[in-house]
C-alpha cells in the first residue's frame, strides 16, 4: 500500500469558508466548467448537505484494510472519498464504516462505487454519495495496490486529499483549496443567493424572469441585429 504525505495547503479564511457553508453547490455550478463530478455518484441519504476537506483512499481491489486503516488518520470535518478504479459491484462502505467516521465527526463519504447497509445509513444520517447499492463487500484481504493520500478520480474528476468537497441533493463538486479567485467566486455567488431572495418575491408578483435577468434584453438585441442584415 502507498501512504502518500500529507498535502500543505493555504488556510482558507474563516469569511471563505464560512460562505461555502452557507451555499448551495449549483450556486457555485453557475461559474464553474472544472470539478463537478459525475452525477452517475449521487446522494444516498437525502436531504443533507456536505462541506469538507477530502481524505482520498485509492482502492482497486475487493480489500478492506485500506479503508479500515484511513480511518486512524481522518479528522472532524473530513470526507472520505474511495476511488474504487471501476469497480461497480463489491460494496466498500456500510454501517460500521460510517459509524466509525460519525465517531470522529467527519462530514461524509464519497464513493466512485458501491456501498451496503442503506437502512442503517439513512438512519445514522451522514451523508453518503456513492454509484448505487450491493449486498457483496470487502474482505480483509491485505492486497497491494492501495493508495492513501494521493490522487483519485472521482466521477471523472481529479480529487486530491486537502480539496473542498461539496454535495447536496443536486449533486457534487470538488475545489482546490488553491484554486483561483476562490474567494470572489464565493463572494459573488453569494450575492446570487442574496438576490433569489428578492427574485422570489419579483417572480411571485408575475414579473418577467427574462426582464428580470437580462435574457429578454439580449433576445431583443439578437432580434434587432437580424432584422438588419
Amino acid at each position: 500500500m502507498i501512504v502518500n504525505d500529507l498535502p500543505d495547503h493555504a488556510p482558507l479564511s474563516d469569511a471563505t469558508w464560512q460562505g461555502l457553508a452557507r451555499l448551495q453547490p449549483a450556486s457555485l455550478g453557475h461559474y464553474l466548467t472544472n470539478g463537478i463530478i459525475s452525477n452517475a455518484i449521487r446522494p444516498l441519504v437525502p436531504g443533507k448537505r456536505m462541506l469538507g476537506r477530502a481524505v482520498t483512499v485509492r482502492q482497486p481491489y475487493p480489500d478492506a484494510v485500506p479503508v479500515h486503516v484511513v480511518f486512524d488518520y481522518l479528522k472532524p470535518g473530513d470526507v472520505l472519498v474511495i476511488d474504487r478504479c471501476g469497480d461497480n459491484h463489491i460494496a466498500c462502505l456500510g454501517e460500521m464504516t460510517v459509524r466509525a467516521g460519525l465517531a470522529i465527526g467527519v462530514a461524509g463519504f464519497v464513493v466512485d462505487g458501491v456501498v451496503t447497509d442503506i437502512d442503517e445509513l439513512r438512519e445514522l444520517g451522514i451523508p453518503v454519495f456513492a454509484r448505487g447499492l450491493n449486498v457483496v463487500t470487502t474482505r480483509t484481504l491485505d492486497l497491494p495496490g492501495a493508495e492513501l493520500f494521493g490522487e483519485v478520480v472521482i466521477g471523472n474528476v481529479a480529487v486530491r486529499t486537502g480539496d473542498i468537497v461539496m454535495g447536496d441533493n443536486n449533486g457534487l463538486l470538488a475545489l482546490s483549496p488553491d484554486h483561483p479567485g476562490l474567494d470572489a467566486l464565493v463572494t459573488r455567488s453569494l450575492a446570487d443567493e442574496d438576490r433569489e431572495v428578492e427574485w422570489r418575491k419579483r417572480l411571485a408578483a408575475g414579473e418577467s424572469l427574462s426582464r428580470m435577468n437580462g435574457s429578454r434584453a439580449l433576445f431583443d438585441r439578437r432580434m434587432a441585429n437580424s432584422q438588419k442584415r
